[in-house]
């Protein structure tokens, strides 16, 4: 007694467009998983550098001075109880400067904060830290393997569109040989 199995290479029920799907499917889910290994590491890397980059540039052009509240503070200007107030300072050849930063609500005035000024004694952000620089770099680089995603599942849809579209037509073909066979008609 012999038994007949069917390969799996040749399943008479499948049309070479369902086979082709399939095919192309596997590949794009191949390139998928390349890009996946590949992509978000080299544009989260390339953005950590950059942002180092930046880092290390402001951390040349900025400085921490220490300053003295000048008046009353203005208000609540974060989550974390810091509020707006002016500030006096006296930068390394004697000038006095006034500026507006956030301090703690509890500095009283003439009480002291440290801020950072560039290279014009203008109060500006503190450099960014490596610790910046990694976050940014790993949410660019999640980001990245969203896009990858967003665009397997935009070519996979597009991909399977076309092929229906073409197997459609194929069957209203085949169904116009077909029909009037069954329904013992003569043709048109």
């Amino acid at each position: 007694m012999t038994s007949h199995r069917t390969s799996h290479r040749h399943r008479p029920m499948r049309r070479d467009c369902d086979r082709y799907q399939g095919r192309l499917c596997a590949c794009l889910l191949l390139l998928l998983a390349l890009a996946l290994a590949v992509v978000p590491y080299l544009v989260g890397r390339i953005t950590y550098a950059a942002t180092m980059r930046t880092a290390v540039a402001q951390s040349a052009s900025r400085h921490q001075v220490t300053a003295h509240s000048a008046g009353e503070v203005q208000g609540t200007s974060s989550a974390f109880g810091n509020q707006w107030a002016p500030v006096r300072w006296t930068d390394g050849r004697g000038v006095s400067h006034l500026g507006f930063t956030d301090v703690p609500g509890d500095t009283p005035k003439g009480g002291t904060v440290q801020v950072w000024v560039d290279r014009e004694n203008k109060i500006v952000k503190p450099p960014a830290t490596r610790q910046e620089a990694l976050a940014t770099g790993c949410f660019t680089g999640t980001a990245a393997a969203m896009a990858l995603l967003l665009v397997f599942f935009g070519a996979r849809g597009g991909l399977i569109a076309a092929i229906d579209r073409k197997r459609y037509e194929q069957w209203a073909a085949e169904w116009q040989v077909v029909e009037p066979l069954w329904s013992k008609r003569l043709p048109t």
